[in-house]
């Protein structure tokens, strides 16, 4: 158990305690801002999986020496999280802090800071932005800082703390911020076609996604499938959607149905194939993802070249065996 795992347990308790004690009336001290962006939630931190129990539960279940050093803290959280919420809503806190260890991996800010400079060399100025996979919202914190044209932000959060802590810090941001602390597929019809901007590192795994509204099978299957689908539907028509995204997305040959969705409803922009320990330091996890950015296009009629480059893959082959890989990255290395 390294000193960082402590310390980050440690920044996530203060950022918590902050934000439940939190309401709309107080402003936040320099030092509660700090704290609460300090926040760096549960992703890999396996110690939260133990019950809320001695130590001695805890060996019985082969709790490792590095995750009994944070017993203490864990039972610190249990106490904080029992004494400022009800029954109903500290076993939601607990069940999506559990759910989130595997998936709750954040970016680092220059993944934000580059995109956005981009954007505005383009001369892109958004008015409207939607994060739905908002964190603690990196993303919303560099776009606030970034385009002095954006109005509204709109930032979804499923995790429940990491929402909590969202809705106090989105205080002090210099732009209006609507926090929904709700899974993506829970976000109101009434929300589409209102954005210009739809930007997020967002989850990625084989998770299906219960939502009528959208009724192909194959875009519900993957939750990264899904995020594409449903975030077109929060655009404007010629709105820019900027994704972090696993490299599977393009790279597997079983997400061509999604592609063809995506290519077919948005102009392909530009593609980016980020380093593997892009989520090094802020998830201690190595994933190869790409940065995808399209425009929605609701009157399209046909593809363009790199397009239909894009919809298929090509098998490759090196020393470990065979692998499917993107005909547009073949081309494009």
């Amino acid at each position: 158990m390294s000193y960082n795992s402590q310390q980050k347990l440690k920044d996530s308790i203060e950022a918590i305690r902050i934000a439940l004690n939190w309401s709309a009336e107080k402003q936040l001290t320099a030092d509660q801002l700090s704290a609460l962006k300090n926040y760096a939630g549960f992703g890999v931190l396996k110690a939260v999986l133990f019950p809320n129990s001695s130590k001695e539960e805890w060996k019985k279940l082969n709790a490792s020496k590095e995750d009994l050093k944070l017993h203490p803290q864990i039972m610190e959280l249990h106490e904080l999280l029992q004494q400022q919420l009800t029954e109903k809503e500290y076993k939601q806190a607990i069940d999506s802090i559990r759910n989130s260890i595997l998936t709750a991996f954040y970016t680092p800010e220059i993944i934000p800071q580059s995109l956005f400079d981009t954007l505005k060399e383009k001369g892109i100025e958004p008015t409207a932005m939607y994060e739905p996979s908002s964190g603690v919202g990196v993303f919303v914190t560099e776009a606030a800082a970034a385009f002095p044209s954006l109005k509204t932000v709109n930032a979804v959060e499923k995790d429940f703390l990491t929402g909590k802590v969202l809705t106090a810090l989105s205080s002090s941001f210099p732009v209006t911020t609507t926090v929904q602390i709700k899974g993506f597929e829970e976000t109101p019809a009434s929300e589409n076609g209102q954005f210009d901007l739809v930007v997020s590192n967002i989850p990625f795994g084989n998770f299906k996604v219960y939502d009528e509204s959208i009724q192909e099978k194959e875009l519900k299957d993957k939750i990264h499938n899904y995020f594409f689908a449903k975030g077109l539907d929060k655009l404007k028509d010629g709105g820019l959607m900027a994704y972090i995204t696993t490299d599977a997305f393009l790279n597997s040959p079983s997400n061509q149905v999604a592609r063809e969705y995506l290519f077919n409803n948005a102009d392909f922009i530009s593609l980016s194939v980020m380093p593997d320990n892009l989520m090094k330091e802020t998830g201690n996890t190595e994933a190869p993802s790409h940065l995808l950015i399209v425009q929605k296009n609701q009157i399209k009629q046909s593809l363009s070249t790199e397009e239909k480059q894009l919809l298929n893959t090509v098998e490759q082959q090196n020393e470990f065996g065979n692998y499917s890989l993107n005909q547009y990255i073949v081309l494009h290395p």
